[in-house]
């Protein structure tokens, strides 16, 4: 009986406890306005009130305030958002890139070359500009994961803590208060920054970011039933005509405007204002997050500390973690598809790898939709599960691309081709859904071209035609290059041009091999002027059209063409050449084996290996200057196979018909884009046509290299040495390949 009291007693005073606090205690509304990276300060103060027991009873947001609030709306505790926001690519999410392995292997194979991208209108036949600097995907995807517990929930009052934030409808200018829908979807549409991202498409509106027309909804917060206010607010001031130095800065302003003639109104109206110290720190500053989280937490403790009413703000109840598990598979009774009109159901659930009431798992659900991300087809792509009573139903709502051409500009410098610039113009759905077609034009010292038309059907056999125009000129050693021709001079004028034209099919086994079949043409001249200045007259080495099968196969998983952090690359190739239009009249059927592979493997975050193996034979019964190998350089040359990278010597230093590469690289990450690599190789080749010949030359080197990525293409700076020669080789290259 005495037990039986005391717990009467114990439960009757914790009741009383609750009710007065409810009685006694406002309901607290949290405001977080926008700012972009400084709205990272929003979860310091979310830090600093839990541990004063302040929780909030409704939260409204914008922009990053919108993105902060709807996850602590769902559940996640601060330190939880302090986890997840460390783990988010911020950079990846600006510029919506996507990992590697999801693009075409066709964009694999070319790698990034382009500088400026743009729209291109058939019908006008002119250039457009893009609505902004890239989507919101990957902002989405982010988001969509981080928000799977809530999928179902389509009333935001339904949250843990209500929430509502606030977008901005660009067509009529209006505020768009979102308060009931996906959660993903309508953070996502509050926190397009204009510029960067490019509008939302939703229900007949364009989006973008709320803090153009409210990036402080307090009102909305009231509306909700907030009676104390506390805001969150990292917005600044008007800025100064010195102070504009970059894009951050001016979209920076540009937000602020509106909201700066209403902020004293505002300020007044909240119970609890709190302003962190984001000097020094801009609308994409992501890098800083520890920096701008500690701020927020510091403001929002002075904040509370000169509070006298804090007591009556302060709960007795715990802010517990969210604590849920990602599914291991998924099954859909219904797969419902909105916005597909040139493409089929078929394609858009073959590139998923779905089936309705078919298991996939969760972690190959999300492969899939990046690889219809990949075929970059679709400017959005977002998906939501809908559960009823014993039915799971997926709905993907997609947005074709408006434009379906492209005109593209880059730049590069080597020490072969000098500066060079490309133009480019990209065309999809030519023919047919999953056509492309590709015009590279090159101007430089001499023009040159690429064409590629392909048929691309995925990991069903495509096909495709490639035409390429390539040429240059260079000095190299007489003695050295052309041993067998017993020049007396040392240096002559090496000239070569080669038109390609190549007819192949295609199988993409997965994400990262495919494997090629195809017929071959090949017109090459190999020419000097050293013993005349007229064409006609040059000396001829080669000057033959060359007909022939070739096969390739091709392994690439690396997370980037240029410096890599992990990853295979491996490409074998075999070329045979049966016919000739035999300048010399003594034409021999001939053989081209080639291998590339590289690996690159983090050891730790201050060291990187990457083992290469490189080799090539040449293989007949007669000798062709044309065909044979030259190495050298540390650029690779993707148009001329028989033209290999040596980074510790210059470009086209040695011949060969034969010959094997072993290098060892060790990558060191500077910084974030910086890299210095410290190589040794040992190159063995041979000269003659011998398969097995008696004697193998030797050549052993070394390299350093220092490597940043910049807007403008990989800036790479080069020494080589190779002691036996006594010669030193100091390259330089700007600029992505082409």
């Amino acid at each position: 009986m005495k037990k039986l009291l005391l717990i009467s007693i114990i439960f009757t005073a914790f009741y009383s406890f609750s009710q007065s606090d409810s009685l006694t205690r406002p309901k607290i509304g949290l405001v977080l306005s926008g700012g972009g990276a400084k709205g990272l300060a929003h979860i310091g103060v979310l830090k600093a009130l839990e541990k004063f027991h302040i929780h909030p009873d409704y939260i409204g947001g914008t922009s990053m305030g919108a993105i902060v609030g709807s996850l602590y709306a769902m559940g996640y505790n601060a330190r939880q958002l302090d986890s997840i926001f460390h783990h988010i690519p911020f950079e990846d999410v600006l510029y919506n890139r996507l990992d590697r392995k999801y693009k075409s292997m066709f964009k694999k194979e070319r790698g990034e070359r382009f500088i400026f991208s743009f729209p291109f209108s058939l019908k006008k036949m002119s250039v457009q500009l893009p609505r902004g600097l890239s989507d919101s995907q990957r902002m989405f995807n982010v988001l969509a994961e981080n928000m799977y517990p809530v999928h179902n929930l389509k009333d935001f009052s339904k949250l843990k803590i209500p929430f509502i934030c606030i977008s901005t409808d660009i067509v009529s200018g209006k505020q768009v208060l979102f308060n009931q829908g996906y959660l993903p979807a309508a953070v996502t549409a509050s926190a397009l920054l204009p510029s960067v991202f490019k509008p939302l498409d939703k229900d007949n509106k364009l989006l973008l970011d709320g803090g153009i027309v409210n990036n402080y909804p307090l009102k909305e917060v009231k509306d909700l039933g907030g009676e104390y206010i506390i805001g969150s607010d990292v917005q600044g001031n008007i800025l100064k005509k010195k102070d504009i130095n970059g894009m951050s800065d001016i979209l920076d302003q540009i937000i602020s405007f509106g909201m700066y003639k209403e902020m004293p109104l505002k300020k007044a109206q909240t119970n609890l204002y709190i302003h962190p110290d984001i000097t020094g720190i801009g609308l994409t500053d992501f890098d800083k997050i520890d920096t701008i989280i500690k701020r927020g937490e510091k403001a929002a403790t002075q904040a509370l500390l000169q509070r006298d009413d804090l007591s009556k703000l302060q709960s007795g109840k715990p802010f517990s973690a969210l604590h849920y598990q990602k599914p291991d598979s998924l099954v859909f009774d219904q797969i419902i598809i909105e916005g597909a009109q040139n493409f089929s159901r078929d394609y858009v659930l073959g590139k998923i790898g779905l089936r309705p009431r078919q298991k996939i798992s969760y972690k190959d659900f999300l492969d899939g939709i990046n690889n219809l991300i990949g075929s970059d087809n679709f400017e959005k792509i977002h998906y939501r599960f809908i559960t009823r009573k014993n039915q799971n139903d997926l709905k993907l709502d997609l947005k074709e691309r408006q434009h379906k051409a492209s005109f593209n500009i880059g730049f590069h410098y080597n020490d072969l081709y000098n500066i060079n610039v490309i133009v480019n113009f990209e065309n999809k759905r030519l023919i047919t859904n999953n056509d492309l077609i590709s015009i590279d034009l090159i101007g430089g010292n001499y023009f040159r071209y690429n064409f590629d038309y392909l048929i691309d059907n995925g990991f069903k056999m495509s096909i495709g035609f490639h035409s390429g125009l390539h040429r240059f000129t260079h000095s190299v050693d007489a003695q050295e290059i052309f041993r067998q021709e017993n020049f007396s001079i040392n240096k002559l004028d090496f000239n070569y041009f080669q038109l390609t034209n190549k007819l192949y099919f295609q199988g993409n086994a997965n994400h990262f091999i495919y494997l090629r079949l195809g017929l071959q043409h090949a017109y090459k001249k190999l020419y000097t002027y050293v013993f005349s200045s007229r064409e006609d007259e040059a000396f001829y080495f080669g000057k033959n059209h060359y007909f022939g099968n070739f096969a390739s196969l091709n392994l690439d998983s690396r997370n980037d063409c240029y410096f890599p952090t992990k990853g295979i690359y491996l490409k074998l190739k075999w070329t045979y050449n049966w016919a000739s239009s035999d300048y010399y009249g003594d034409f021999k059927p001939f053989s081209v084996y080639m291998l590339d592979f590289n690996w690159t493997q983090k050891i730790n975050r201050y060291w990187l290996i990457q083992p290469t193996i490189q080799s090539g034979l040449f293989y007949s019964t007669d000798y062709t200057y044309d065909n044979i190998f030259y190495l050298g350089g540390m650029n690779s040359y993707q148009n001329f196979d028989q033209i290999i990278h040596f980074t510790p010597m210059q470009e086209l230093s040695v011949s060969a018909t034969k010959f094997t590469i072993f290098g060892f690289t060790n990558l060191i990450p500077i910084q974030k884009k910086q890299f210095l690599k410290l190589g040794g190789h040992m190159l063995f080749y041979d000269q003659s046509i011998q398969l097995l010949p008696s004697v193998i030359k030797q050549l052993y080197g070394y390299n350093i290299s220092y490597g940043i990525k910049t807007f403008l293409g990989p800036l790479i700076l080069n020494y080589g040495h190779v002691p036996q020669l006594k010669k030193q080789y100091i390259g330089f290259s700007f600029g992505y390949e082409f």
